[in-house]
């Protein structure tokens, strides 16, 4: 039977050799690896398959001296073919021997094995190169990428992570990685993995989230983190890809930021436009009350009547006035003024009106900056926010002012593109009150937004303060914590030494009326009706047109005209401010007298002998003083 069975092996060679080495039989297998018949090689000594520099050595005999002494033998190595080719061949030697130990001979294996040999060799050099490039993979990535085992200890630590957290990979490889996790993340991580692997619920496993990073410095840093799971035989391991996102939250808050201020842009825009409209309407309704007043001054019960309508057209331009604010459109009257000193008068008002229950505490810094802002509306932005400060301390507390100087470098103004760099005054308005919720802080400027109940509030007096801050080159912050209380940071523009230093200006009453002939020009009629007869009656010679077109008509006649009083907002080709710079360059000694409901509007060109400005509504004595100014101007 056994013969048979070798006979059909062609995968190896099988052959008997005596104890000396000669072979006494030969398989088909030996023919095909071999090369050569069993007629040809039986009877021949074994060592014939070695090659030259082998048997030089003695190898053969050497082989068979192991496997007579140990009873078996086994090797790789070079063997030659009858062809004198040579294959590399995996050899093994087995003594026989009788019950008595007798050595019989011994029977000897042979497989080709070069094939297998290069093919591994490939896959080895191809699994090398494998790991080089995972290796370079690994380094070259901008994540970071960490390998843990089931306990949480650290295996791999790519070259990512040595700038994501400043740790070099021999001071964390073997620690647990939780020494890269900040509070509450440290202490709870062990308990998710342990948790995870005893129930299958995965509470970080396969899910990207947000967490926080710890440095080696201690510093943190806002991290994306995903992490997957290799079982490997039940050896569970865990890769964990990190990204430093720091720079997209950044991008992210200017993001909101811009589209905040775009907001605010546009409504101010809008309320800018309504409070326009609304302000001719009012100044049509206060000049008619102002007249209807001297028209019936001996009847009380209409002079009590046209009262409470002026009290009520007056709130109405007053609320147009904070509209204004907010668009940045409010005319401004700006001086010198020291911050310490405007404060501490306005304090003293604010202890009168504030309660008893607020405390107000100022800490203000000696020989602060010059600012230049417009007193009246800086203090009206004081009593505003102490007013809120003092409704959000119900039970009472305290109100601190601070002041100081102060600089906004490049890295803030970066980050709040509404502002430039600079040296500032800074105003510092605290309560100790309730705070302000993170969802309202995102609206407290717009207008009409409050929090108040209904009739407690309009909605613009913080509207009121952003804008005059903005109108007056300025910046402000608030920072507030529930239950803790708020702070508005304010910053004002340092005065420049060349600003510093001002001279005071006497002020001469304005003369009530004059013989003067003046240009009046207003697209509306009932506005331009009131305003015409109002200038008469002080005096004044008075032509009139319903825009510019019609007003060069006039001013290319001959006749005397001493002032123009226009719109700037008109119909037609040319605006006020257009029918000012042309109406000058033919009468260069003609004053000008601007008026819109747009109190931004004034000349801001050169070319003209007036900057002047008068805001609608206005009343009828401020109109005369205004023209009087004008023409009084020495120029």
């Amino acid at each position: 039977m056994w013969p048979s069975l070798i006979a059909v092996v062609h995968e190896y060679a099988l052959l008997l050799l005596d104890p000396d080495g000669w072979i006494l039989s030969w398989n088909r297998g030996a023919e095909l690896i071999k090369g050569y018949e069993a007629a040809e090689i039986v009877g021949r000594h074994f060592s014939c398959f070695y090659p030259p520099e082998d048997i030089a050595a003695g190898v053969p005999e050497r082989e068979l001296e192991i496997a007579a002494a140990t009873g078996h033998f086994e090797t790789i190595g070079e063997r030659v073919r009858k062809d004198g080719s040579r294959f590399l061949a995996n050899v093994v030697i087995a003594a026989n021997r009788a019950p008595d130990g007798t050595l019989h001979g011994f029977g000897k294996i042979t497989r080709d094995i070069t094939e297998r040999t290069a093919a591994e060799a490939v896959v080895k050099a191809s699994e090398t190169r494998l790991r080089s490039l995972i290796a370079t993979v690994l380094d070259t990535v901008v994540d970071g990428l960490i390998t843990i085992d089931r306990t949480g200890i650290i295996q791999s630590f790519n070259k990512a992570c040595v700038s994501l957290f400043g740790y070099t990979p021999d001071e964390v490889v073997g620690q647990n990685v939780h020494i890269l996790m900040p509070e509450p993340y440290h202490s709870e991580h062990d308990h998710y993995v342990s948790a995870y692997l005893k129930t299958g619920v995965a509470k970080i496993i396969g899910i990207g989230r947000e967490v926080m990073g710890r440095r080696k410095d201690g510093s943190t840093f806002p991290m994306e983190l995903a992490v997957g799971e290799s079982p490997q035989g039940g050896n569970h391991a865990f890769v964990g890809i990190v990204r430093n996102v720091t720079e997209r939250r950044e991008a992210e808050v200017q993001r909101d930021q811009l589209r905040q201020s775009q907001k605010m842009e546009a409504v101010g825009q809008l309320t800018g436009g309504l409070a326009h409209d609304f302000n001719n309407l009012l100044a049509i309704i206060i000049g008619n009350l102002d007249m209807l007043r001297e028209i019936r001054a001996g009847d009380q019960m209409t002079d009590e009547l046209v009262r409470d309508a002026l009290e009520s057209a007056l709130r109405g331009a007053d609320l147009t006035r904070r509209l204004l604010a907010f668009a940045r459109r409010q005319p401004l009257q700006p001086e010198r003024a020291d911050i310490n000193e405007v404060i501490g008068a306005i304090v003293r008002l604010l202890a009168r009106t504030l309660g008893e229950n607020i405390t107000i505490e100022m800490s203000l810094t000696p020989n602060v900056w010059p600012v230049q802002i417009d007193r009246a509306q800086f203090e009206a932005v004081i009593a505003n926010l102490a007013t809120n400060a003092r409704d959000a301390m119900p039970h009472g507390g305290a109100l601190l002012i601070d002041t100081r100087n102060g600089r906004l470098d490049e890295a803030y103004t970066a980050a709040h593109t509404d502002v430039t760099p600079g040296d500032y005054v800074v105003v510092e308005v605290s309560d100790s009150g309730t705070g302000i919720a993170s969802e309202v802080l995102l609206r407290i400027f717009e207008p009409f937004f409050t929090t108040k109940e209904q009739g407690k509030g309009t909605g613009l007096g913080l509207s009121m303060v952003f804008g005059f801050m903005k109108q007056s080159g300025g910046h402000i912050s608030v920072y507030s914590e529930a239950d803790k209380g708020t702070t508005f940071r304010l910053y004002l523009p340092r005065l420049p030494a060349l600003f510093a230093a001002h001279e005071e200006r006497s002020e001469q009453p304005a003369s009530p009326g004059g013989s003067e002939t003046i240009l009046v020009v207003e697209d509306n009629a009932s506005l331009r009706r009131i305003v015409v007869r109002q200038l008469s009656e002080a005096g004044y010679r008075v032509l009139e047109a319903p825009d510019a077109d019609a007003a060069m008509h006039f001013v290319d006649a001959s006749e005397p005209i001493h002032l123009l009083l226009t719109d700037v907002v008109m119909p037609g080709a040319m605006d006020g401010r257009d029918l000012a710079r042309v109406a000058v360059a033919r009468r260069p000694s003609l004053r000008t007298l601007l008026t819109s409901g747009f109190p931004d509007a004034r000349w801001s060109g050169s070319g003209t002998h007036s900057r002047r400005l008068l805001s609608k509504p206005y009343r009828k004595e401020e109109l005369r003083r205004a023209v009087r100014d004008a023409l009084d101007d020495p120029r």
